[in-house]
């Protein structure tokens, strides 16, 4: 199973299941979720290897 199809599932079982505290709901159909594949300290990794600073991430400390 390619990384895509996997990625795709968890986007659905994730819109179906996870309740997403900052965003609403409804902006999902237009602006897709990004699955992350790895994090190191702040950075985030997605599965194509884009890096993503996590500045949000002291919220819910």
């Amino acid at each position: 199973m390619s990384n895509q199809v996997k990625n795709k599932d968890l986007l659905n079982r994730s819109l179906q299941a996870v309740w997403h505290p900052c965003t609403q709901m409804k902006q999902h159909e237009h602006l897709p979720l990004v699955p992350m594949q790895s994090g190191d300290g702040v950075w985030l990794k997605d599965a194509d290897g884009k890096r993503y600073l996590d500045a949000v991430s002291s919220w819910w400390v």
